[in-house]
């Protein structure tokens, strides 16, 4: 189940960095270059992952990828917090939800190395098929 909820979630955050391109833009900061690449890019990675970790061989692979991948991106949430970059409707978001979001980045990390977890009774499977 929990696997569903992280898939939809990447599926979703993913598609909206092609949806809504400018406003991810916006929280990378102005100092990096090619920052409409980075933003296309870490949607593709969004949505490459949303269907890796379905993976039967593999996923442990997959879930370490994909927590630093989580790592990787948690800058642009500092940068967020810090310019109070996101907005909801035209209207900026209030700092303290921008600050609070930042210890969330934790379970998304673990919560990557969770969902990815080998199953012990789908391994014997696996090992059973590939003798």
């Amino acid at each position: 189940m929990f696997r569903i909820l992280y898939s939809v979630l990447l599926f979703a955050a993913g598609t909206l960095h092609f949806t809504n391109e400018r406003v991810f833009r916006s929280i990378v900061p102005k100092s990096l270059p090619f920052r409409k690449g980075i933003v296309l890019v870490s949607g593709a990675f969004e949505l490459f992952f949303s269907f890796a970790i379905w993976a039967k061989k593999g996923r442990a692979v997959i879930g370490k990828l994909l927590a630093v991948f989580m790592v990787l991106v948690f800058p642009a949430n500092i940068y967020m917090a810090m310019k109070n970059k996101t907005y909801i409707k035209g209207k900026k978001m209030h700092p303290a939800l921008l600050w609070l979001r930042l210890p969330l980045q934790i379970p998304l990390i673990l919560g990557a190395l969770y969902v990815t977890k080998e199953d012990k009774t789908e391994a014997r499977k696996l090992q059973a098929e590939d003798v």
